[in-house]
């Protein structure tokens, strides 16, 4: 099982969504969190290059890394995916 931290900016990105969205953004990360290790990661390129990207809810995204080392996730950024790029 890994830790799950939030950084500050996706914190402060997850009031911006309904309750319904931000619930499955839950859901999703705490399986992320039991299941990482065999998860096929969807890596990102470009200015968000060493980040990952997770689809929930078909237009919404979470930005994350992970360490395998110390067992932690940490997102960085939660949104729509066509403002969160």
């Amino acid at each position: 099982m890994y830790t799950l931290t939030i950084k500050p900016r996706a914190e402060a990105d997850l009031p911006r969504l309904s309750a319904p969205i931000r619930l499955l953004v839950f859901n999703k990360l705490e399986r992320l969190c039991e299941i990482c290790d065999d998860y096929p990661h969807k890596a990102l390129k470009g200015g968000h290059r060493g980040k990952f990207s997770l689809s929930v809810a078909k237009d919404y995204r979470v930005i994350y890394t992970f360490d395998r080392r110390i067992r932690e996730i940490v997102v960085h950024r939660v949104g729509h995916r066509s403002r969160i790029y």
